[in-house]
């Protein structure tokens, strides 16, 4: 599916970022997990690898956040209401 996955995580009360073996954190909060996941998958991305954020909370599937593909289509999307 994605070359890069990026997963935000809490263990023990505190948000941590995942990619392969590397582990990046603590974070203070979900959401500056999340911002600094999608600032490191846009730097993969940006080398032609697909990349993807998903938040896994315990006890559910993780949720993707933020892909490389989805932000790809949007610009197209946008580009194209543009030309019109």
């Amino acid at each position: 599916m994605f070359t890069n996955e990026f997963f935000v995580m809490s263990r023990v009360g505190k948000w941590y970022v995942d990619n392969g073996v590397d582990s990046h954190g603590p974070y203070l909060s979900q959401r500056d997990a999340i911002a600094d996941a999608i600032d490191a998958a846009k730097s993969v991305s940006r080398r032609k690898k697909p990349a993807a954020v998903l938040l896994k909370v315990p006890g559910t599937d993780a949720e993707v956040v933020w892909s490389s593909r989805q932000e790809i289509r949007e610009a197209n999307r946008a580009s194209s209401v543009v030309d019109a």
